[in-house]
């Protein structure tokens, strides 16, 4: 007899994640209401998605109403970056290309013991459509639900709905990046030395370049941030900061193997592991290049 085991997916609160309380269901590794909270974020996902690739329709130089791609006019950062997230030849941090890696593995996954030939049938023909991967994980959510791998489908998909949201303006978060460091009085007390920093809080909006104390005026451009606050952070903080999607750094923290600590569910990182792959990857760290 299957003994019960907790939900393995986190509940998102404002102060943090943390473990969710509730059994799972039987034969998978999640509650229902985290299952169903689960689906309804895909569900944003697609509405998103769709509302982003109607903007898309009316780029100059974009499509027609023959759906044939014109030749690209002139387009403005926040275009490219819809583009960016529509294109299947983008990047593989992009909402259609994060998307369909997953339903692929799903796919490859299920197949062992199909035939190639019966597995070439069964996937739609025609180009990567989300609607046709998120129907996909859809229909396979009950497998899906079961799999270890769970908790980073959860992931991805909030980081993918997330990041549309922010990509159409729906998003104006400030994130906490530390304390300032700066020392603004140096003396002595008893002959003993004694430096006291500014303290201030330091917050930034997505998309800035550089963060201005609104106490000391010391200004902290991006390619400094990984030196305020704690040396370490989790995967949702270091994604803010850096502007890179969750699942772009568990891949790099893979492939560089960066130290962890913390826990399963909530891992730590060091700030200095994350801005040495970035740079490797993307070079400096500057508005232009992040994200």
């Amino acid at each position: 007899m299957n003994q019960p085991r907790a939900c393995v997916l986190p509940v998102h609160t404002r102060d943090g994640d943390r473990p969710c309380p509730r059994r799972a269901a039987p034969g998978t590794l999640v509650c229902p209401p985290c299952s169903e909270n689960l689906r309804g974020v895909l569900s944003r996902l697609a509405l998103t998605y769709r509302a982003v690739t109607e903007l898309d329709e009316l780029i100059p130089g974009g499509r027609g109403g023959d759906g044939a791609r014109r030749v690209p006019g002139p387009r403005s950062p926040a275009v490219d970056a819809i583009l960016a997230h529509t294109d299947p030849r983008s990047r593989d941090d992009s909402a259609l290309a994060v998307v369909e890696s997953w339903a692929r593995w799903v796919r490859a996954e299920r197949s062992i013991d199909v035939a190639p030939a019966q597995m070439l049938a069964t996937v739609p023909a025609g180009r990567i459509t989300m609607t046709r991967e998120l129907d996909t994980l859809r229909f396979n959510w009950d497998w899906i639900m079961a799999s270890p791998e769970v908790p980073w489908f959860a992931e991805a998909m909030r980081s993918v709905t997330q990041a549309l949201r922010q990509v159409r303006g729906e998003l104006d978060r400030v994130t906490r990046v530390g304390k300032c460091p700066t020392i603004v009085v140096a003396g002595e007390a008893l002959g003993i030395p004694i430096d006291l920093a500014c303290g201030a809080s330091l917050r930034v909006r997505p998309g800035a370049t550089k963060i201005v104390c609104r106490n000391c005026g010391t200004e902290w451009t991006r390619d400094r941030w990984h030196e305020l606050g704690d040396a370490r952070a989790d995967y949702g903080t270091l994604a803010a900061q850096f502007n890179v999607p969750v699942g772009t750094l568990r891949r790099w923290a893979s492939e560089d193997g960066w130290d962890k600590t913390g826990t399963r569910g909530r891992p730590l990182l060091l700030r200095a592991e994350v801005f040495a792959s970035y740079v490797k990857r993307r070079g400096d760290l500057t508005f232009d290049q992040a994200g």
